[in-house]
């Protein structure tokens, strides 16, 4: 009885191992992709601190909001002493004159920044992914991210992570690229956006591998057998994957142009600068954000690379599918060619029958008693036959129809 009480002691740890490393559980002991949605509206986070540690949490929109607000209470924000030197901001504005190839347009007032509202954490749900377009949205002291399949809230210190179902992939990569870029970076929130980012140009990229090989063997089994028109099937069920993840590569590429595009989001970006020196709040574009560009634009050179990848595969599909069906179409013309030639042979015997069944009818005539006759008769229905046949084909490939049964 004791053997048997340790051996179920063991199965149970066992079983619990097994749930706690090859699953994702949150800490109620929520399996993910069992529940997508835990008990009073929580959903499950990876929460990322400032240190690179990483944990499950259960929380909900409210909660979110509630931490986003505590971090921006936390600025102690000066007063706006701008307003007065208004009549200088010429002469300031130069002496801030940003060396950059892109053109900045010239700011005479302060930014407010705007705050997080319950509706920006909204759009973070996971049942507005198929019809929310991919977007970085700056907050007071928050960035909200939300690229399929990637939904985030970051702050200062700290990065929460919305998981959908059968994230294991997902938060392997998380880990592995927030670590990584933690290094690097200068202050948390860059190496959080730049560790989502990462994870999502290396989410497309695989995707991009696993579609690609199987286009090439659809089109290579196309290109080489041509009759093989149950390889259609399979070439649209790829197309429609790639024009997917087309959609997908494209959303991200327009996403960070127009962001970079944005100067107003790039100096809000820097949530560490702006708490560590809040008169900076009155004033954003007093300082250069060359450090957010020149790592968004590592990324948007990346995505161009696989949106580049994805639209010549597409492209090789378009080419491969009019080439079949210029084969297809060949094929037709000459069965069509074919059946007009047997036809026309059908319509010039005609006739020599019809002489032939006057010719046999069980009448008596003097007809059959006239020498040579039949030799006659017989040699003019052939001569019918074949001059009725060359003179149809000459006349029907002066209208441009080929006769030919050659293919």
């Amino acid at each position: 009885m004791a053997t048997g009480g340790l051996g179920s002691g063991g199965a149970t740890t066992h079983v619990e191992s097994l749930m706690h490393n090859d699953m994702l559980v949150s800490k109620d002991g929520e399996i993910l992709g069992m529940t997508s949605v835990a008990a009073g509206g929580k959903r499950l986070a990876l929460r990322f601190d400032s240190a690179g540690n990483s944990d499950f949490h259960d929380v909900s929109r409210q909660e979110v909001l509630t931490m986003i607000q505590t971090c921006a209470d936390s600025m102690a924000i000066p007063a706006n002493k701008l307003g007065r030197r208004q009549s200088t901001s010429v002469d300031a504005g130069n002496s801030r004159a940003y060396h950059r190839s892109r053109t900045r347009l010239a700011r005479d007032g302060p930014i407010d920044i705007p705050a997080v509202h319950m509706r920006d954490l909204r759009k973070l749900d996971n049942m507005f992914s198929t019809s929310n377009e991919p977007s970085i949205t700056v907050r007071q002291q928050a960035i909200l991210v939300n690229c399929d399949p990637v939904r985030a809230v970051i702050t200062r210190d700290c990065c929460l992570v919305f998981l959908p179902d059968g994230a294991d992939s997902l938060v392997y990569h998380l880990k592995t690229n927030m670590q990584q870029h933690l290094a690097e970076a200068t202050a948390f929130e860059f190496a959080a956006v730049e560790a989502i980012l990462a994870t999502i140009c290396r989410l497309f990229s695989a995707e991009c591998d696993r579609i690609v090989p199987k286009g090439r063997l659809a089109l290579d089994k196309m290109t080489k057998d041509d009759s093989m028109l149950s390889e259609l099937e399979n070439l649209r069920s790829i197309k429609n994957e790639m024009s997917a993840l087309e959609s997908r590569v494209g959303g991200m590429r327009r996403l960070l142009m127009a962001f970079l595009e944005n100067e107003e989001d790039l100096h809000m970006m820097y949530l560490t600068k702006l708490y560590h020196e809040p008169a900076l709040v009155h004033d954003l574009f007093s300082f250069d954000t060359e450090d957010a560009e020149s790592f968004l634009e590592v990324y948007l050179q990346e995505i161009y690379g696989t949106q580049t990848r994805v639209a010549l595969m597409a492209n090789n599909i378009l080419n491969t599918e009019s080439i079949v069906m210029l084969k297809l179409d060949s094929k037709r013309n000459f069965l069509l060619s074919v059946d007009l030639s047997l036809t026309l042979m059908g319509t010039v015997l005609a006739l020599p029958t019809f002489i032939v069944g006057g010719f046999g009818m069980n009448l008596n005539s003097t007809v059959q008693e006239t020498a040579y006759l039949f030799w006659i008769i017989f040699g003019l229905c052939i001569a019918l036959i074949v001059v009725g046949f060359v003179y149809a084909q000459q006349y029907l490939k002066k209208q441009g129809i080929n006769m030919s049964w050659k293919y």
